[in-house]
């Protein structure tokens, strides 16, 4: 169990999952307030774009087939985690009935951002305020075959919450004959990715990663909430043509809580409390901000995806039930379609005032480039969970000042 600032959180080792964070909790005053029971990535899913007979198959689950806490990788201090970090050295079960201590595997440390948590500067009085972000990061490193993950749950000062995925290790690399462009065979020997290297073509591919989000949000009884932007244009007198708005939407089962970005009708997604309401009498909530992302572009029905079929939704939501830990189901490898998350929403299950489970799906497109060898630099993607009405006022308001 960890303490830092007002949050508290406990962390477990899985063979799965790798590091899971769970009781997360955030002190109002003298209240510890839930915010989330369990979050780790469920699944990672690797599909490599090549048709040909050396490479169709090639479409991993990283996490499902080959587990997170077994492919652990020791930290590299001064490049994974910095001097001032703690080292802790997890327990896992070995596959001959022992017990291993994994030394180092997982760093905590705190550091300054650089950036102001709040800042204002007073035009009229000419005042000057505000105070400095810090964050408490928790990370491990999972190497899984040719790429190297690293995981953080990111902790600050605002009260957010953020998990973060970094990738970094050597491309998957396909021979071939031309040592460069002007080569008469180049065409050919890229039709499925670039030439990164004389001789050697990095295949293009995706990551997509499954994070499960257990919330329990002042407790148990949850719903979730979108709050779509919808564009107004009957405003009367008004000199204005249009504006936008917000439109409360519930979700009522799960069959239905199945959600892509859409940047052209954008949506706020949040998890309310069913019971508590902060001084405003607004449902206490933490909304759910992704950053960049993406999704499959081949065929939903193309056997590169069968097995993988979560990643047709940036998000579902489902009731909590004990035995629903894996996006792609319980057993990944040699798999039939549709195990996991299409299975379980099949059954138009209630999600309203309940114990719910947020499934965010975060993928991006790799195409190579010579810069990605013999080693790619680390890339970072990740989604925030951040309050909303979750307080009566800014929780940074009783930060101390920076220290000259």
């Amino acid at each position: 169990e960890i303490g830092w600032q007002k949050w508290r959180f406990h962390l477990r080792w899985d063979m799965r999952a790798g590091l899971i964070l769970s009781l997360a909790n955030y002190a109002d005053g003298d209240n510890f307030r839930s915010v989330m029971y369990q979050g780790n990535v469920s699944e990672i899913y690797v599909p490599y774009q090549d048709p040909t007979e050396g490479w169709y198959y090639r479409n991993y689950m990283d996490e499902g087939d080959y587990g997170l806490g077994t492919t652990h990788s020791p930290l590299l201090p001064g490049v994974d985690c910095p001097a001032n970090a703690i080292y802790m050295s997890p327990v896992m079960a070995n596959t001959a009935g022992g017990a291993d201590e994994l030394t180092d595997r997982v760093c905590v440390f705190e550091r300054p951002t650089g950036d102001g948590t709040w800042r204002h500067y007073d035009l009229f009085t000419q005042d000057l305020d505000g105070r400095p972000n810090v964050e408490l990061i928790v990370r491990f490193v999972a190497t899984v075959g040719n790429y190297d993950y690293l995981f953080d749950w990111v902790l600050d000062n605002k009260g957010q919450l953020t998990y973060r995925l970094g990738a970094s290790g050597l491309d998957a690399v396909k021979g071939v004959g031309a040592q460069s462009l002007s080569d008469e065979s180049a065409d050919a020997d890229t039709e499925f990715g670039p030439l990164i290297a004389p001789g050697l073509a990095g295949i293009v591919h995706d990551h997509f990663f499954s994070i499960r989000l257990d919330l329990d949000i002042d407790g148990t009884a949850n719903r979730f909430v979108r709050d779509k932007l919808v564009v107004d244009s009957d405003l009367g007198d008004s000199k204005r043509t249009s504006i936008w708005r917000t439109e409360r939407d519930v979700a009522s089962n799960d069959s239905e809580a199945k959600y892509r970005l859409n940047y052209d009708k954008p949506s706020l997604w949040r998890v309310e409390s069913s019971s508590e309401e902060n001084y405003l009498g607004y449902a206490t909530s933490f909304a759910l901000k992704p950053a960049g992302n993406a999704r499959p572009l081949v065929d939903q029905d193309d056997p590169a995806v069968a097995r993988a079929q979560f990643v047709n939704y940036h998000l579902w939501v489902t009731p909590y039930a004990a035995d629903e830990q894996w996006a792609a189901g319980r057993y990944s490898n040699q798999s039939l379609p549709g195990q996991g998350l299409p299975a379980w929403t099949a059954a138009e299950r209630n999600i309203e005032n309940t114990d719910i489970v947020l499934w965010y799906t975060l993928g991006f497109h790799h195409v190579p480039s010579a810069e990605d060898w013999p080693v790619y630099n680390l890339g970072w993607n990740g989604v925030t969970l951040r309050p909303y009405n979750f307080f009566d006022e800014n929780p940074a308001m009783d930060l101390p000042e920076a220290q000259p």
